[in-house]
């Protein structure tokens, strides 16, 4: 870059600069809740700091992070990384002499216990789903079943089933654009989702669309949270959607299944990221440990 242009982009405001590099963001293809995080955060650092960005230092970045201190550690890590990524950003590009961002600690949040539910109440909350709404037993039923996450689960299309008989999967797209392969291994899954297309009539586009008339797009993740805060009220279970995943995980796990095949299933891109599931109940180590001893006996 040349020094007028360097020049001239330092005397940019913060607002203004973010446009640019948010359009980078999402042309390399960032998700659309990084992009509405990241874009969140530079508009309260810019209401903050009415100057340009070539005039951000150190002291005012504290300044407007101590404006944050009060919230969590997971919503101040999500600051830090919004603001470390536009200044770096900014930096390598020569809209700033220097990144100011880079001399300030970042915050780390530990990775959270996975939490599973206790047993039965997951199919307590399916349950209490009408089955007038067919759309939302077989949506939830198979985050149960698969363990994909909501996303995963929301994003499909019917062209990514394969319903040939006694090998029933699908293909999902998962994060970092990893495509991968889940087995549809529950028989009462499959005669559901059979049902529901032979109902409905899909024979391609979105699995789970948001219009009654089933002419719209992909049902919303919101609408999807919506429903299911509504059926675990009405079942009087307190639990997230993401926990569904977690506790078919903690199942596999708990059943022995081995942490190489649960990665998989789930799309882990590193093992140690399976790893969290792998604390057993009492129960089920003491049965591992007896099977153990007992072929090592036979052995004998």
């Amino acid at each position: 870059m040349n020094s007028s242009l360097s020049h001239k982009s330092r005397d940019l405001a913060v607002a203004e600069l973010a446009v640019a590099y948010l359009a980078e963001l999402e042309h390399a293809g960032r998700s659309a809740h990084t992009l509405r995080a990241y874009r969140s955060e530079l508009a309260r650092l810019a209401a903050f700091h009415g100057g340009d960005v070539g005039e951000l230092d150190v002291a005012t970045l504290r300044a407007f992070l101590a404006t944050r201190a009060r919230l969590s550690a997971a919503s101040r890590a999500r600051t830090h990384a919004a603001i470390g990524s536009f200044l770096a950003w900014a930096y390598r590009h020569g809209h700033i002499d220097a990144d100011p961002m880079a001399r300030i600690e970042r915050v780390r949040v530990p990775a959270p216990a996975p939490r599973g539910l206790p047993a039965g109440q997951v199919q307590k909350i399916l349950a209490v789903i009408p089955r007038t709404h067919e759309r939302d037993r077989l949506l939830f039923g198979l985050i149960a079943s698969t363990g994909l996450r909501a996303g995963e689960a929301l994003s499909l299309y019917v062209e990514d089933l394969d319903l040939t008989t006694d090998d029933e999967h699908l293909s999902v797209l998962g994060k970092g654009d990893r495509r991968r392969t889940v087995l549809l291994d529950d028989p009462q899954l499959v005669a559901t989702l059979r049902r529901f297309l032979a109902r409905t009539g899909y024979r391609h586009g979105p699995l789970f669309r948001a219009q009654k008339n089933g002419r719209g797009g992909p049902l919303s993740y919101q609408s999807a949270q919506r429903r299911w805060a509504t059926y675990c009220a009405t079942a009087g279970v307190t639990a997230t959607l993401h926990q569904l995943r977690h506790t078919h995980a903690t199942e596999l796990v708990n059943d022995g299944v081995r942490l190489a095949t649960i990665r998989k299933r789930l799309g882990h891109k590193n093992l140690q990221t399976t790893l969290r599931y792998a604390e057993q109940t009492d129960a089920t180590a003491d049965a591992e440990l007896r099977r153990w001893r007992r072929h090592k006996t036979t052995r004998r």
